[in-house]
C-alpha cells in the first residue's frame, strides 16, 4: 500500500527570517567560500576577529545608506532600511517589530559608540538631500563656526544658540549678513539627530531687510568686459566663461564645473548643457551659429576662489566697477532683466535660465518647445549681438583663439 505524504505548501518553501547581521555575514561568507572552492581556490578559514571588523565597515553601510534612502540614520530610518532589503518578503507589523528590531541593535550600539561629529553629520544629511556643493559649503561654515564655539555636541541648549546669537550680532554688523547666518544657524539646529523640526531661536529671527543688497552690472558694463577679451587677451578657458555668464546667466558654482564635455558643436544644432544647481532644469541649450567657434577651445574645470578672483582682475583692468563681495551674480541679474525685457513670458524667461519648472496651470498646458523659445530669446539678446560684433578681433587678435587658428591652417 502507497504511503499517504502530505502536500508541501508555499508556506513550507519559505526561508526562516534572518536573526541577526553577524549570523547573514557569515553565511555570505561561507557561501563565497564554497563557490571559489569549487572553482579551485584557496580558502582561507574565517575567524571571529575577522568578521568583527567587517562588522564595523557593515554598520557604517547601514547607516550610510539609510541616511541616502531615507535622509536620516535614526532608529525609524534603520528600521525601515531593514524591512526594505533584508526583510524583502517579511510584512511590516507589530509582531515583527522585535525581529527588526534585534537586526539593528548591534547598529545602534555602535552608532552610541561612534565619536559624534555634528558638522560632518550636516553635510551629509544636506549631501543625501541633493544640495549643490556651494550651497552645502555656505551651511556648514556657520554650523562650523557655532561648533568650534560650542563644542561637538548631538543637543546644544538655548543658553548656548543665544550666546552665539549675541556673538553673530555684533560679527555682522549688517543686517541681510545677520538674517542669513541665523536662518542657516536654525537649519543647522533642526537637522540634529532627535532635534525639534520646529525649533526656534531663543532670540528668535532677526527682521529682514526691505532690501537686499543686489549689485548689478549695467548694460555698459558687460559691453565693456566683452570688448576687454580682445584688448586685455583674456585666456579663452575664461573668454568661454564670460560668454555663458553674459547670455546664459550661469552662477558662479556652474561656471566652475565647466569643461568642454559640456559643449556639442555641430554647427545650427550646437548646444551647452549647463549643470545647473539648486535643482533647476538640466537640459541642453542652443549656442548661436555665429559664436560657436568661441567654444571650439579647450575648457578646463576652475576652483571657484581662482574664478572670483580672476574676475575682479578682469574688471579691474577694463575699468568695471564691482563692489566688494559681488561677482558672478551680477553677470545673471543683468540677463534676467535684459531677457525679460525682450521676452514678456514669465514661464519662457524661468526655462531659459533654468530655474526648476513652475508648478502653474499655463506653464503645464502650454506645449511650445522650450528649445524653440530659448533660440528666440538668443536671437534677441542684446549681448549675443555684442559677442558677433567681437567674434572676427578675437579670432585674430586674441592670442588663445589666434594659435588655435594658426595650428589649424598649419594641419590643413
Amino acid at each position: 500500500m502507497k504511503e499517504k505524504t502530505q502536500d508541501l505548501t508555499a508556506e513550507d518553501m519559505k526561508l526562516d527570517a534572518p536573526t541577526s547581521l553577524r549570523q547573514i555575514v557569515k553565511d555570505e561568507l561561507v557561501a563565497s567560500g564554497y563557490d571559489d572552492f569549487r572553482r579551485g581556490k584557496e580558502v582561507k578559514p574565517i575567524s571571529d576577529e575577522s568578521i568583527d571588523v567587517l562588522m564595523q565597515k557593515v554598520y557604517e553601510h547601514i547607516e550610510k545608506e539609510a541616511l541616502a534612502v531615507f535622509k536620516s540614520n535614526e532608529v525609524w530610518a534603520l528600521k525601515a532600511w531593514a524591512y526594505s532589503n533584508i526583510l524583502r518578503d517579511t510584512v511590516a507589523s507589530e509582531v515583527n517589530q522585535h525581529m527588526v528590531e534585534e537586526l539593528m541593535s548591534p547598529v545602534l550600539e555602535w552608532q552610541d559608540k561612534q565619536v559624534f561629529n555634528p558638522v560632518s553629520y550636516y553635510r551629509e544629511r544636506l549631501g543625501a538631500r541633493r544640495k549643490s556643493p556651494t550651497t552645502i559649503k555656505s551651511y556648514v561654515s556657520t554650523a562650523a563656526k557655532f561648533v568650534a564655539r560650542m563644542g561637538g555636541k548631538k543637543y546644544y541648549s538655548d543658553e548656548e544658540v543665544e550666546e552665539y546669537q549675541k556673538y553673530a550680532n555684533k560679527r555682522y554688523p549688517n543686517a541681510n549678513t545677520y538674517y542669513q547666518e541665523c536662518q542657516k544657524l536654525m537649519l543647522f539646529l533642526r537637522n540634529l539627530p532627535g532635534a525639534d523640526k520646529q525649533r526656534e531661536l531663543p532670540l528668535g529671527m532677526p527682521k529682514a531687510a526691505e532690501e537686499f543688497y543686489q549689485p548689478i552690472f549695467s548694460n555698459e558694463d558687460i559691453e565693456t568686459l566683452i570688448w576687454a577679451t580682445v584688448i586685455d587677451d583674456i585666456p579663452a578657458n575664461l573668454v568661454v566663461r564670460l560668454i555663458i555668464a553674459s547670455i546664459y546667466g550661469a552662477r558662479r558654482g556652474e561656471l566652475t564645473e565647466l569643461s568642454s564635455d559640456n559643449f556639442k558643436l555641430d554647427g545650427d544644432k550646437s548646444t551647452i548643457l549647463i549643470k545647473t544647481e539648486k535643482r533647476g532644469q538640466r537640459k541642453p541649450q542652443p549656442i548661436p551659429r555665429s559664436l560657436v567657434p568661441l567654444f571650439n577651445v579647450g575648457v578646463t574645470p576652475l576652483e571657484e576662489h581662482i574664478l572670483h578672483r580672476q574676475l575682479h582682475k578682469i574688471c579691474k583692468r577694463a575699468g568695471v566697477s564691482l563692489p566688494k563681495g559681488a561677482g558672478y551674480h551680477c553677470f545673471r541679474r543683468r540677463v534676467v532683466t535684459t531677457v525679460s525685457e525682450v521676452e514678456h513670458s514669465d514661464t519662457v524667461v524661468s526655462n531659459f535660465m533654468r530655474w526648476a519648472k513652475p508648478r502653474t496651470m499655463l506653464s503645464r498646458y502650454k506645449q511650445t518647445p522650450i528649445e524653440q523659445t530659448d533660440k528666440a530669446i538668443l536671437m534677441q539678446h542684446p549681448f549675443v549681438k555684442v559677442w558677433e560684433q567681437v567674434v572676427p578681433y578675437l579670432l585674430e587678435f586674441n592670442s588663445s583663439y589666434n594659435s588655435l587658428l594658426c595650428n589649424i591652417n598649419y594641419t590643413k
